[in-house]
């Protein structure tokens, strides 16, 4: 334990040297400065971008953001390529320190903290957890991209909605823990026409809850994040993505065959595929 503390230490004492070295553009600088943000490591991103990872000093979980070249520009979210790839996603792998993901899998998962909706059957041997905003974007792409497999009965997604985009994303999230059918207003959020909402305070509080659980709790500050546990003999793996997922990687650990194919003939989604 003393040798693991020692080897943590000089690490931390290495990137903070590291880190001085880097001249910090104005918005990181002031952030920092204020005691808003802890900056853990830069790298070279995109577009002659600098990426950062970033930790609020408050809590919550490391996460990548950009800086435009001159640095007075800083932007966050999910960065995607000309070929659709998530480069941001794979700046989060490259770059985030590993955070333990099982207290949050744990909370959003069916039957945890979180409210939330099951759609797809019970039978699927695949089951994926899903935090979304109904204003969402992405969150309406990942829908698209995910239904041929719930369609067909090899998945089943835990939707659970939090409130951080529209002015109306929690009633449609509280509309989306009423419905009779969760399934049917999913799809009805995803296109845009015949959502169920609901202003019943019980269920607005739910979703209340879920974006705080999200946001300060646990540290994510976007939408979608997509969690599920692979098998593999005794062992088991938590994959967490912010944002839109490889469907090809995906697919491929959770045994999920032919519905690629399906995705691939649509040219709308065929472009997010790698």
């Amino acid at each position: 334990m003393l040798k693991r503390t020692l080897i943590a230490t000089a690490l931390m004492s290495f990137m903070g040297a590291a880190m001085a070295a880097t001249a910090l553009p104005p918005f990181l600088k002031s952030a920092t400065d204020a005691g808003q943000l802890q900056v853990i490591r830069d790298f070279k991103a995109a577009a002659g971008m600098t990426g950062w990872v970033v930790k609020e000093t408050k809590g919550g979980q490391a996460t990548v953001i950009y800086t435009s070249a001159d640095g007075n520009y800083t932007f966050s979210g999910m960065l995607l390529d000309k070929d659709g790839h998530n480069l941001t996603a794979k700046y989060a792998e490259d770059y985030v320190p590993k955070p333990d993901y099982t207290p949050a899998f744990k909370a959003f998962s069916a039957g945890g903290e979180a409210a939330g909706v099951t759609v797809g059957s019970p039978n699927a041997k695949a089951e994926i957890v899903v935090i979304f905003d109904a204003n969402c974007g992405y969150c309406k792409l990942l829908h698209r991209m995910t239904k041929p497999a719930v369609d067909a009965g090899e998945l089943r997604i835990h939707y659970v909605p939090v409130a951080i985009l529209g002015r109306d994303s929690d009633v449609k999230g509280a509309g989306l823990l009423a419905a009779k059918d969760a399934k049917a207003d999913a799809d009805a959020i995803v296109s845009g026409s015949g959502a169920e909402t609901s202003s019943d305070k019980a269920l607005l509080a739910k979703v209340q809850n879920n974006t705080k659980l999200m946001t300060q709790k646990f540290g994510f500050n976007g939408t979608p994040v997509v969690m599920y546990k692979v098998k593999n003999g005794s062992d088991e793996t938590l994959s967490v993505s912010p944002g839109v997922p490889s469907m090809a990687e995906m697919f491929k650990a959770l045994g999920i065959s032919g519905q690629l194919d399906k995705l691939k003939n649509d040219p709308e989604l065929a472009k997010y595929l790698r």
